[in-house]
């Protein structure tokens, strides 16, 4: 799959539909609403779960071009095609690709716009995982897998780093150190100032780095030289 590019949308409040009421539109609008999506559901018929899913709006209706431009709905940020018709899923996908809207064809992915990946969420660390759409079974299980063989380590190293990031690009104006500085706290000497000393030791060797880096005539060590603990 090399014509493909991965990102990461943010649809925290943006809105979303999804057309199909099956186990695929469900497990898609579970993790439309974890990501903090709107996410209206429009088919004749719904999973039982659904009901479960106080925060999805569910509309009892077969599918109609107009379903992309809904009264008082705003402009969807993307659509999922996900009936169990091949004839409506293409309809569905013509509609938003004329509207100008990006459009997931979850019986055929190579066919749409984007693909809906196996998706696993591990703190701050989220993993997305897809085989083009042969076996959404496998990339789910191969998600899985990458995320119990994490180094919980490197999870608390990166928690930190959100904080540790943002005083560094408040405080150090030179470009240089800053970039050095970020390199440090992302390496190997970090990792195991974690793993060896704990969160208090790795802050204090944080400081001691961010002072070193706000002088303006710093050398910072390389990385990829230092000594480890």
């Amino acid at each position: 799959m090399d014509d493909v590019y991965p990102i990461f949308l943010r649809l925290n409040a943006r809105p979303v539909l999804i057309v199909g009421g099956g186990a695929v539109a469900l497990r898609k609008a579970e993790g439309l609403l974890a990501a903090g999506a709107l996410v209206t559901v429009v088919s004749l018929e719904f999973h039982p779960d659904f009901a479960a899913l106080s925060a999805v709006q569910c509309i009892t209706s077969a599918y109609e071009t107009d379903c992309l431009a809904l009264p008082g709905a705003a402009r969807w940020a993307i659509v999922f095609a996900a009936t169990n018709n091949e004839s409506v899923n293409a309809r569905i996908y013509a509609d938003s690709v004329a509207r100008g809207i990006l459009c997931c064809r979850c019986d055929m992915p190579l066919a749409g716009d984007f693909i809906g990946p196996a998706v696993q969420r591990c703190g701050p660390v989220t993993l997305a995982v897809t085989s083009g759409g042969a076996s959404p079974g496998l990339s789910g299980k191969l998600a899985r897998q990458l995320t119990h063989s994490m180094d919980p380590v490197l999870i608390q190293q990166i928690q930190l780093s959100a904080g540790w990031r943002r005083e560094v690009l408040q405080q150090v104006s030179d470009v240089e150190l800053r970039r050095k500085l970020l390199q440090r706290l992302s390496g190997e000497l970090m990792r195991d100032t974690l793993r060896k000393a704990g969160e208090t030791e790795a802050e204090k060797l944080f400081q001691q780095w961010l002072t070193e880096a706000m002088n303006p005539s710093a050398t910072l060590a390389d990385p990829a030289t230092e000594p480890r603990v």
